[in-house]
């Protein structure tokens, strides 16, 4: 089956880095938000979190997540939709440590989610791959000529077929979930007033007002607890991203749209 409405080159619009990951080591993280004025006038196609991990309940399994829209405000989630004139694409490069030091991965492996109009409440998932891609960088097209791997509805995990490296299946779920970033954001524009909608107040850096020159408190206010993300996950075997490799992982995702804006 295939969605032709939307086969074709897509332009990235988004992109967040979860760095090289050894599964038996600690993650990397990363947090991003509204950090141009394309994304925050399309708020569901901008990357604000990524994260990849051992799963918790399968030691042969690794999770890979990648939200999107954030500051969702509290209790919204369930009303806010994906993009369907979008591509949310989780790529993988799993040749990475033999590259030349200090390269930037190059995705062999990409996982790529597309979605229906809204109706009824509710909201159709069409994934695509695991597959290597159609073209990497800043480009983005469909794997497997546009033809779907699995469908499923928003807020409702279901299962894959992953056919990259022989048969097996994994975890989907994409819809809405409480932030999980910890973020002291009251203090954040304390020390940076201008990122606060233009403000033009004083930092409180030795530099300005002299109020905080130890930065951050101790402990912090998690300023996006009250706050929602749409998310998209997926748990999936371990060998169908190692491929026989040593188990060094580079992990990113992207938004595309077809203009790029």
């Amino acid at each position: 089956m295939k969605i032709a409405r939307i086969f074709g080159g897509f332009a990235v619009l988004c992109a967040l880095a979860t760095a090289g990951v050894l599964y038996a080591g600690i993650p990397a993280r990363s947090f991003d938000l509204q950090d141009s004025p394309a994304v925050v006038a399309h708020p569901n196609a901008d990357v604000t979190d990524t994260y990849f991990f051992p799963s918790p309940t399968n030691p042969d399994n690794v999770v890979a997540v990648m939200d999107v829209y954030p500051l969702i405000p509290a209790g919204q989630g369930l009303n806010t939709y994906f993009d369907q004139k979008v591509v949310y694409t989780m790529k993988f490069d799993n040749q990475y440590t033999s590259r030349a030091t200090n390269a930037r991965p190059i995705e062999n492996e990409v996982i790529q989610f597309a979605f229906g109009a809204p109706s009824g409440g509710t909201q159709a998932v069409y994934v695509y791959g695991p597959a290597s891609p159609v073209q990497v960088g800043t480009q983005t097209k469909l794997v497997e000529s546009g033809n779907i791997t699995a469908t499923g509805a928003i807020n409702r995990p279901f299962t894959a077929e992953a056919s990259y490296y022989g048969d097996a299946s994994y975890s989907v779920f994409a819809g809405a979930r409480s932030n999980p970033a910890f973020f002291n954001t009251s203090q954040y524009f304390q020390i940076f007033p201008n990122e606060n909608m233009g403000s033009t107040a004083q930092t409180c850096l030795p530099t300005g007002s002299n109020t905080c020159p130890s930065g951050f408190t101790s402990p912090g206010a998690d300023g996006l607890g009250n706050s929602n993300v749409l998310s998209i996950a997926v748990e999936i075997p371990k060998f169908e991203l190692t491929a026989g490799n040593n188990g060094v992982v580079a992990y990113w995702a992207t938004t595309s749209t077809q203009s790029g804006k």
